[in-house]
């Protein structure tokens, strides 16, 4: 575009049209005027204050919409997981017992199993709530009742009178998750199963947090400390109650120990009761072995009569021992549970090299 001069700007403006009003139309466009900027005065008026209002409102809408969301959650999650299946259901563990021929293992939809033999429930495994726990034991007729000692998780036993057509006694296994807050019931109805075969499979259980093994109590592991008799010989165990002497323990060898047994008139009555038997739990795998060797072969326990003679050792101060042949297939941290005629005794923690 060409720039004008100076010149040509100036016959321009002279060009321009001009308008001229008289003092009538003034007038009546300053009262436009006027009223347009009163109306204008309201509306902004109204308009500063109906913007923070409608946020309000919007915010009271939205906190009650929540806290309403929020109770119907928390109903709906108590609904579900104040029950043991409910937890276990929509959580994250699991659990294992070691498969036997005698009979099948049913999983129901509630997260419980039974175990069947020839149609027939001979037993099982619930997950239950303290609460539930609670009142299933209170629904016992007990014989026996007692803290479980040298299992893989902390728990309570129970022996429980039923005297029904198919059901003798029920042994009560509650093994408390080191992870959770549930408890799981694993019980075993007699006659079908006895004390022994009853405690080998309780030994077996295990429990899984998101596919990993969960080992329980670091206390059950604790070594074994050494003591001195009063022959100055020394032992591996408990003083007063257990011990072991013997070669160092070695992985794959056949060596010769000698188990001693303290205490006084209850001990005595469970070492009375039979068969020895030594079960040996691996801390990292959690297997149970057999230790004991009998004529070249493993064996799980010792025959015994019930009432048989008792061996007392009196310079060393035990109340029975028992010599034996033992070896360990694999090196690692071994607790030696001990029972007579199927009673556990007690148990001490030793090293495999």
């Amino acid at each position: 575009m060409t720039r004008l001069t100076d010149e040509e700007v100036i016959m321009e403006l002279k060009n321009f049209k001009s308008y001229k009003m008289n003092s009538n139309q003034l007038q009546s466009i300053e009262n436009e005027l006027n009223q347009l900027s009163s109306e204008n005065t309201s509306s902004t008026f109204i308009f500063r204050f109906y913007k923070p209002l409608l946020s309000m409102i919007v915010l009271l809408l939205f906190l009650v919409s929540g806290s309403y969301f929020a109770m119907n959650q928390t109903n709906e999650n108590t609904v579900k997981y104040t029950t043991g299946s409910g937890i276990f259901l929509h959580g994250d563990e699991s659990f294992k017992m070691k498969n036997s021929d005698d009979f099948i293992m049913k999983r129901n939809k509630d997260g419980s199993v039974f175990f069947m033999a020839d149609g027939k429930k001979v037993g099982g495994i619930e997950p239950l709530t303290e609460d539930e726990k609670m009142k299933s034991i209170q629904t016992q007729n007990p014989f026996v009742s007692q803290d479980l000692e040298g299992f893989r998780y902390s728990g309570t036993y129970g022996l429980d009178h039923q005297k029904t057509m198919n059901v003798v006694q029920i042994h009560h296994y509650y093994f408390k998750s080191p992870h959770s807050k549930l408890n799981y019931h694993v019980y075993f109805y007699t006659p079908f199963f006895n004390g022994d075969t009853a405690a080998e499979l309780a030994y077996s259980f295990k429990i899984y947090n998101d596919g990993k093994l969960l080992q329980g109590s670091d206390e059950n592991w604790k070594l074994s400390t050494e003591f001195a008799t009063p022959t100055f010989e020394v032992l591996v165990g408990k003083k007063d109650k257990i011990g072991i002497a013997g070669p160092p323990f070695i992985a794959g060898k056949t060596d010769k120990f000698l188990w001693h047994f303290f205490g006084s008139h209850n001990e005595i009555e469970i070492l009375t009761r039979g068969d020895f038997k030594i079960m040996a739990t691996n801390k990292d795998s959690g297997e149970h072995e057999r230790v004991l060797v009998q004529n070249s072969g493993m064996v799980w326990s010792y025959k015994f009569q019930e009432d048989s003679p008792l061996s007392p050792i009196e310079k060393v101060g035990s109340i029975h021992s028992i010599p034996v042949n033992m070896k360990f297939s694999n090196s690692g941290i071994y607790r030696l549970d001990t029972y007579f005629g199927g009673e556990r005794f007690d148990s001490i923690v030793v090293e495999v090299k």
